[in-house]
């Protein structure tokens, strides 16, 4: 170079400015980092930090339309649908079809809801610790894996009841007792994958207890509702009359610990230092 070279050195940043011709005004920066790489380090932790944020938003937005979703579907989906006996149920979903189709769909839009927020969760605290944010979707996953299995089997069970091919093969009884079966079993697995999100939810509310990225008394009370539908989804498998007794009041906590962190996340955001 003709301009030469300037050298400034400190503990632990040097920097060398070139000029390429001394009339020129344009100078030519290298920054070079010492070997304990403090600059390095400095800007892979605000990398992080604007992905945590990122995702954090992302859960919270992600989680309210979920919670959305989910009571639009129990609204709009006539919750008397399955009644005592295989021929009054298949009458009653026959008469509210359309109604029962656009819950099955915004079951559908909550499951795809569920894989974003496992996604955005473990983005948000893998940092904290990254193979328990890993369980925690996996586990959400699942739930949402199960459960749309739950939603193939009414749809199954609802093609069984309206299907010309199947009415000519199978006598009435037949066919509604068959489709019982596959509204029965949305309602099995329902249990299974509710089972699934309590152990993910527990996993992240416990990390977000952890960090403290939203308020302990947020994230303390999303850890009891996971914990206190986990146990009571435990006395339903095994006693199954109990459910007549608590259901739905035992998810009363869990609403509650949803939608103020869901809240929380998508408008205030995390506190990360």
């Amino acid at each position: 170079m003709s301009g030469g070279s300037r050298l400034r050195q400190g503990p632990h940043l040097r920097i060398e400015i070139w000029g390429t011709r001394p009339a020129q005004p344009e100078l030519l920066f290298c920054v070079c980092v010492s070997k304990d790489g403090n600059s390095n380090r400095t800007m892979t932790n605000r990398t992080t930090e604007d992905s945590q944020r990122i995702a954090a938003r992302v859960a919270g937005f992600t989680l309210l339309l979920l919670m959305v979703s989910g009571f639009a579907g129990m609204f709009v989906q006539p919750a008397h649908s399955i009644v005592d006996g295989a021929a009054a149920t298949a009458r009653n979903i026959l008469d509210h079809e359309r109604a029962f189709r656009i819950g099955l769909a915004c079951e559908f839009v909550m499951l795809s809801c569920d894989v974003v927020l496992a996604l955005a969760l473990f983005a948000l605290l893998k940092p904290v610790n990254s193979t328990l944010a890993l369980l925690g979707s996996f586990w959400r996953v699942a739930n949402a894996v199960v459960l749309g299995v739950g939603v193939a089997a009414n749809l199954v069970g609802l093609d069984l009841l309206g299907n010309p091919h199947y009415i000519s093969l199978l006598s009435a009884d037949q066919l509604h007792a068959i489709a019982m079966m596959f509204f029965d079993l949305h309602s099995r697995v329902s249990l299974m994958g509710l089972m699934f999100f309590c152990c993910g939810a527990g996993v992240h509310s416990w990390l977000l207890w952890r960090s403290g990225y939203i308020p302990r008394v947020i994230s303390g009370l999303y850890l009891f509702a996971s914990v206190e539908m986990l146990l009571c989804c435990f006395v339903f498998l095994v006693f199954p009359a109990s459910r007549a007794v608590l259901d739905p009041g035992f998810v009363v906590p869990d609403f509650f610990a949803e939608l103020s962190a869901a809240l929380w996340l998508a408008f205030r955001g995390v506190k990360l230092t």
